[in-house]
């Protein structure tokens, strides 16, 4: 297995100490290689910019001087998109903040069960890299395509008319004919009915706004009232959120 290069950036050095210890039980108990690196500030983070793209996994405290850790993973996002960013904050009121850089999860530093919390969240990270892409290919007006299911951002229906709003390396969409209805059975769960009209792979939403979904290239689309509740819980539980 290839040596999994993690960072903790925390200006707290005794609960950074805690958590790397943490980390490290982990992946022994786990025999995953790894390289382990900390900085006590979104600063030295910051500084050692081509080094940053390399971590699959990132550890943020929100709450240094300076550059705190929301502001240190929305530069880390401008150079990486595929670092697992996970947040440790001694308050609960950040998670709108995290939807925007895609914080797989977040940690309460008084939390009794930490240990179980960061090996949870951990969990997650491996599970999600163990995925293997799942690709469909689609009769389009444009022609067939093989597309990574991950790839698509959403899909839109008007008048029997899908469009496939899709992100890999740049936004591209393609059109069929075809039903909404028809065709949601073969997306996997990481997608979401909200509307008649939409169809959202959770992984590029930001957040629930109102009746709204913040999506990461901050498009908006329009929620149904019946389905907002649905909404609403699908996003949070795959966020992770608190």
């Amino acid at each position: 297995m290839e040596i999994i290069k993690i960072a903790v950036c925390d200006d707290e050095k005794i609960f950074a100490d805690k958590l790397k210890k943490i980390i490290e039980k982990y992946c022994l108990g786990k025999k995953i290689s790894y390289k382990l690196d900390s900085y006590d500030s979104g600063e030295a983070f910051l500084s050692s910019s081509l080094k940053m793209a390399e971590y699959q996994i990132a550890f943020f405290d929100i709450n240094m001087e300076g550059i705190n850790g929301l502001e240190a993973a929305r530069q880390l996002r401008k150079v990486c998109k595929e670092t697992y960013i996970i947040f440790v904050t001694a308050f609960i009121n950040y998670t709108l903040e995290g939807y925007k850089v895609n914080a797989i999860r977040y940690i309460l530093k008084e939390d009794l069960n930490f240990e179980q919390s960061v090996f949870e969240s951990l969990d997650a990270v491996f599970e999600k890299m163990r995925e293997v892409p799942r690709v469909n290919t689609f009769s389009f007006r444009e022609g067939e395509k093989s597309i990574p299911m991950e790839k698509i951002m959403y899909i839109e229906s008007n008048l029997h008319k899908l469009t496939f709003h899709v992100f890999d390396k740049e936004a591209v969409s393609y059109t069929m004919y075809e039903t909404l209805n028809k065709i949601t059975g073969i997306f996997p769960e990481e997608f979401v009915r909200i509307h008649q009209s939409y169809l959202v792979n959770l992984k590029f939403v930001r957040c629930v706004m109102e009746n709204q979904l913040l999506l990461s290239n901050s498009e908006r689309l329009p929620i149904a009232r019946s389905k907002l509740k649905e909404t609403r819980d699908r996003v949070t539980l795959y966020k992770g959120a608190l």
